[in-house]
């Protein structure tokens, strides 16, 4: 009897935590704004530049 019950956690256990990390992550995830994207394209726009030189 153990054993079926170990399986059943591990069938659908395993993918149940899965998803509810996976909800946790998209709620959680924040963002950005505008001036935050803006500033990310210049840093890179500068790294370029500066890989160039």
């Amino acid at each position: 009897m153990f054993e079926n019950s170990m399986w059943l956690l591990v069938v659908a256990g395993g993918p149940l935590i899965l998803a509810i990390l996976l909800a946790y992550a998209l709620v959680t995830r924040r963002r950005r704004g505008p001036a935050e994207r803006r500033e990310s394209k210049q840093a890179t726009e500068r790294l370029y530049r500066e890989e160039e030189d």
